[in-house]
């Protein structure tokens, strides 16, 4: 493994020298300050969103992160040696187009402005395996996937089942993926990740009063926190169930989260602390001077970015106080 690292000296110090165009904390306050949005974009364009000398307009905000992210993965695939061990990354945009190109089927609307030219499959590939039903060169458990929401929406005609199976599948090739890469920082990624969605999950179910067997019908598998200790948790107050996830650092989370949702019955600080504690891990690769942990680093610490850049530019346009857009603000990775 050492050697193999080593094939990551370059990589590693070229994704070091662009981390200073991250978000940061001080630049995303200069953002909430702005007395316009388009001000406030002024500081993204001077990160390099954007072209170079084009003007930025709230209006194509989508378009603008969109492109950011799609700049950030072409970066990070063009100075690492072996970009296949990232495919844990992209297959979240793989099953985001499938949903969107299997929706549009079957409502009979238009797909193309709302899929992401980045994953492990093509957009324009992916439109023509949908539209064909020719899933051969699809993983086995994408194409598996497809076939049952094809199955189960033509007998059912529920929408929601586009998303359970796809996000089930999406969240299975993530873990083949990372046991491939050989790398456990990735692998520890994916579980945290996975930990995170059955809590918010778990939480969400028994706020709508949901009973456990319905909870059962949704965990994922693939975490470190079995199924087991969610339902034996299931009628406890949150406060005794969060003493059981000290041991996979998320009592804090649910704690602190929880203690807001039973004030207000918002979810916003649960998300929020979710959101860091996936950023707190990312920040572990500071510590790796060469390897693969920094160039996946950055790769999250970008979604960070663009989930941040989101919530600022959303609260200014909705004219939200400093304050409210500031407790939305994620943890910045830089």
């Amino acid at each position: 493994m050492g050697n193999k690292n080593m094939d990551y000296v370059f990589a590693s110090a070229r994704v070091r020298s662009v981390e200073k165009n991250l978000l940061s904390r001080e630049k995303a306050d200069k953002m909430i300050d702005s007395k316009t949005s388009e001000d406030a974009l002024k500081v993204l364009h001077e990160l390099g969103y954007g072209e170079e000398n084009s003007g930025l307009n709230p209006s194509e905000l989508n378009e603008i992160l969109s492109t950011e992210i799609q700049k950030a993965y072409a970066f990070v695939f063009d100075v690492a040696p072996d970009k296949g061990v990232f495919d844990t990354f992209l297959y979240p945009y793989d099953y985001h187009n499938l949903k969107v190109l299997l929706k549009a089927e079957f409502s009979d609307t238009e797909a193309e402005p709302f899929l992401m030219d980045i994953g492990t499959i093509p957009k324009s590939k992916l439109m023509v395996m949908v539209r064909e039903r020719s899933f051969m060169d699809m993983p086995e458990e994408m194409k598996r996937a497809v076939q049952e929401v094809i199955d189960v929406f033509g007998r059912t005609a529920d929408p929601q089942v586009i998303d359970f199976i796809l996000d089930r599948a999406c969240y299975e090739s993530m873990c083949k993926a990372a046991d491939n890469s050989g790398s456990e920082y990735i692998r520890g990624y994916v579980a945290l990740l996975i930990d995170i969605i059955n809590l918010k999950t778990f939480v969400r179910l028994r706020q709508m009063k949901k009973n456990w067997d319905f909870f059962s019908k949704v965990f994922l598998p693939g975490g470190r926190i079995s199924e087991s200790v969610f339902i034996s948790g299931y009628e406890e107050s949150y406060e005794q169930f969060a003493e059981k996830l000290l041991p996979y650092n998320l009592n804090e989370v649910l704690a602190e989260g929880a203690l807001l949702l039973k004030e207000s019955g918002r979810f916003t600080i649960l998300e929020k602390l979710c959101d860091n504690c996936l950023m707190q891990y990312a920040k572990q690769a500071k510590y790796v001077s060469f390897g693969v942990e920094p160039l996946a680093a950055y790769l999250i610490a970008k979604e960070g970015d663009i989930k941040n850049a989101r919530i600022i530019m959303a609260g200014l346009l909705q004219g939200l106080s400093r304050e409210m857009i500031k407790e939305r603000q994620r943890e910045a990775y830089v």
